[in-house]
């Protein structure tokens, strides 16, 4: 990743926000006093076309002024194109957020933007103030973590080299302390670099070099390339590019191939440049023939509906052998190989479906299954998740239908077979809820199905978080209004009379329905602190324990249907997201679980007919029948009374049509749920100190810790855990908690620092970003 792409990358991040608990931002404002990033904008509109710019009106750079910005974010100008589901980002050079607070002093002009900092996000540091080209640089929170050094000169030379430093790769800055003469060398003429912004848009860039450097630039590629710009032209160079006959050109390709979305011009020139009259044995470089692969797969795997099971799967395993290589060409990274990307899930999918799910009991099917073949649910998520466009849609719809469904069809029904022999637990004393330890956050994921689960786990050990996994089944049926009740600290005080419409249980005291706010009444009584999907609560309480609720996956699911697998990833990083939050807030633990998994296939699942006047109520998957009526459908006990008994589809059949997703009946992927404990990772320390207050006098900071009389070093750093990189002389905090710090540097003040505190093992127990000199 380069700096363009990290910063690409940051921005659309601060407009991420809980859609179970908020509305979208309007727009994301990028507020820049001292126009540092400016030089940056013309190179980020090509990859982030929902880029807009505060200033005089040029509607062909989406710039304008505050008004007409206004009116571009609420599309209502027709002639501006924004990405559908993109949120706005509106670079302001020479605003600072400060302004925009500021409502009275703020300018006319800038005015009509002032409330969207409330109805929209602000890219800035945790501390509320705007990124600088320093702080995205060094910071640790939110930034790249780079080593810089801090004087005069460095801040002169990195902001010169802006430009240049934004398409360096990041892990060319890694490793070191860059000072000025690291960002100086990035000045220094770069011909392979300017030979591909220039094959990268010809005309625009011929047009913004000065005479100077177009002469220059033509000479260096007669001497490096043996090519000349102004005889040969930009074809001839996406010929030479993709025939990569001498070692330069190789060279260039690799250099291409290093970040090929800053070049996003590239492959339609190297489309007008393949060669005709030759016989291409590389294929590799021409986009066209990338374009040709990927047709024939997707005809492909269309013929497989025509194929038996058996026949379908090989024909996927040799695809792959055919199309596996194109992954690593540098289309893949640029999203013009999507069913490539599908196809190595696919292989998987057809590896893992090859045997039918046994055992001879279900415990023994969840132990598989659990083992895995839970890998076949989770690839076909994968599969279905890597392809946008409807006719590959379409492509893997054929191959899940030809290999997964009848593989999904007969698992359920040999669970179904073994369930009806011998039940799954069910009411409270065999199925009891769950309870939280003291120090320990439950938190509830609705239809966090098993072989998601393995996912979210896997995110937690990137961010080295320490994961406990479990599983259990899951209350019958296999819907919110009976299976969540049953698995919460409250069970014991929930009753279930009559199946009813809705599958809900009632209040044991007093026989009313269990609604959602009577539900989080119960918690509260029973000594939960009951958190919106916002709130951290107080870890410090005295033998604390929280509920919480987050995510939307079922709701995804019920509404976009087979398109749920394609925000699944985005799901999850908010609910590792969330995990953190609350660990970082103080709980010892927290315990993710869920009420029930649920079953997808595209096209839809099979049904059955289920007349509904023999029944209370029908839904997808399971259907409350009339005292007086009979059906020939298999029947299972209700979790909340074993009086009532409840009809479920054999096998994957719903009792409508037209449902992709569904759930509330028998099988693996319905009734096995996890139970998944998150902790931070390490022992926790031995001793324990809290920062109360920090305060600034000039380039002084005075704090107040918290220590309990233990003996504790506060220092201010640029890197937390780094001691090289303290900006102070480390001080024992007093008897009274009180530390002062002196930063000698002037030129520091505005950085973005970390008072740390380290107990006597050298260990760091505590920080706080704070900003030298304080915040304005």
């Amino acid at each position: 990743m380069t700096l363009l792409e990290a910063i690409q990358t940051s921005l659309r991040n601060a407009g991420r926000y809980n859609r179970s608990d908020m509305v979208g931002p309007a727009a994301i404002l990028w507020t820049d006093a001292d126009s540092q990033w400016e030089p940056l904008v013309s190179q980020l509109r090509p990859l982030m076309p929902e880029l807009l710019t505060l200033g005089e009106y040029n509607p062909d750079e989406k710039t304008g002024p505050a008004i007409w910005l206004r009116c571009v974010i609420e599309r209502s100008l027709p002639d501006i194109e924004l990405p559908e589901e993109a949120i706005p980002i509106i670079y302001m050079p020479n605003v600072s957020r400060q302004t925009l607070r500021a409502f009275e002093e703020c300018p006319s002009s800038l005015k009509p933007l002032v409330e969207l900092q409330y109805r929209g996000a602000v890219w800035t540091q945790r501390n509320g103030r705007d990124w600088t080209v320093e702080a995205f640089l060094v910071s640790e929170d939110g930034g790249l973590g780079l080593d810089v050094a801090r004087d005069r000169h460095t801040r002169q030379s990195m902001i010169g080299a802006l430009g240049q430093l934004a398409v360096t790769l990041i892990t060319r800055l890694i490793g070191k302390k860059l000072e000025a003469e690291d960002f100086d060398k990035l000045m220094i003429e770069d011909t392979p670099r300017d030979l591909l912004v220039w094959m990268n848009s010809s005309s625009e860039t011929q047009e913004k070099w000065d005479g100077n450097k177009w002469v220059a630039f033509v000479s260096r590629c007669k001497a490096e390339y043996g090519f000349d710009p102004e005889k040969d032209g930009v074809i001839v160079a996406g010929e030479k590019l993709g025939m990569r006959e001498d070692e330069v050109w190789k060279n260039l390709w690799r250099r291409f191939e290093e970040s090929p979305l800053l070049y996003p011009g590239l492959p339609e020139l190297l489309r007008r440049s393949k060669p005709s009259g030759k016989l291409i044995f590389d294929k590799e470089p021409w986009p066209g023939e990338n374009d040709s692969e990927e047709k024939s797969l997707r005809e492909d795997l269309l013929k497989l509906t025509t194929m038996s099971q058996a026949h379908a799967m090989q024909k996927i395993n040799d695809l792959e052998a055919s199309h596996g290589k194109r992954r690593d060409w540098v289309w893949a990274r640029i999203g013009q190989s999507p069913l490539a990307k599908a196809l190595e899930h696919l292989a998987v999918m057809a590896k893992e479906t090859s045997q039918s799910l046994g055992g001879d009991s279900a415990e023994a099917m969840a132990y598989i299954y659990r083992d895995s073949s839970y890998r076949a649910d989770l690839s076909a998520m994968l599969a279905l998740g890597s392809v946008k466009s409807i006719e590959d849609n379409k492509a893997i719809e054929a191959a899940l239908r030809s290999i997964y469904l009848p593989w999904l069809d007969d698992a359920a029904r040999h669970f179904q077979k073994i369930v009806t022999t011998k039940p799954l637990p069910s009411g409270h004393d065999e199925l009891p809820g769950i309870t939280a330890e003291a120090g320990e956050c439950l938190l509830f994921a609705d239809s966090l199905r098993f072989d998601i689960s393995r996912r979210l786990t896997d995110l937690a050990e990137e961010r080295h978080l320490k994961v406990s996994s479990n599983w259990r089944w899951s209350a019958l049926p296999t819907v919110t209004a009976t299976a969540k009740p049953a698995l919460s600290p409250v069970a014991e005080q929930i009753i279930g009379k009559h199946l009813g419409e809705e599958f809900q249980p009632e209040i044991k005291d007093g026989g009313k329905p269990l609604t959602i706010d009577r539900f989080r009444k119960l918690l509260t009584l029973e000594g939960y602190q009951v958190l919106s999907p916002s709130e951290v609560g107080d870890s410090d309480q005295a033998d604390a324990r929280a509920w919480t609720e987050f995510g939307e996956l079922d709701k995804l699911g019920h509404t976009l249907q087979s398109k749920l697998a394609s925000r699944i990833a985005e799901q999850l990083e908010l609910l590792i997201e969330r995990i953190q939050e609350l660990l970082k807030a103080g709980w010892k633990q927290v315990r993710v679980i869920t009420d029930h998994g649920w079953l997808l296939v595209p096209g839809g699942l099979p049904a059955v007919k289920l007349s509904k006047y023999l029944t209370e109520c029908r839904w997808a998957r399971c259907a409350a029948i009339k005292e007086e009526s009979k059906v020939d459908f298999p029947m299972a006990t209700w979790h909340w009374n074993s009086h009532e008994q409840f009809a479920y589809g054999p096998g994957v059949n719903c009792f409508s049509n037209g449902n992709e997703y569904a759930h509330g009946g028998v099988s693996l992927q319905e009734c096995l749920i996890p139970d998944l404990l998150f902790s931070l990772s390490g022992a926790p320390p031995t001793v324990t100190a809290k920062i109360s207050d920090i305060q600034w006098l000039g380039m002084r900071c005075r704090a107040v810790i918290d220590s309990g009389g233990a003996k504790i070093t506060a220092d201010l750093r640029t890197k937390p855990n780094d001691p090289g990189s303290s900006i102070a002389s480390p001080k024992l905090v007093s008897a009274d908690g009180r530390i002062s710090l002196l930063v000698e540097d002037e030129s520091l003040e505005g950085t973005v620092v970390s008072l740390v505190l380290i107990d006597p093992s050298g260990s760091v127990i505590g920080k706080q970003a704070t900003t030298i000199g304080g915040d304005e």
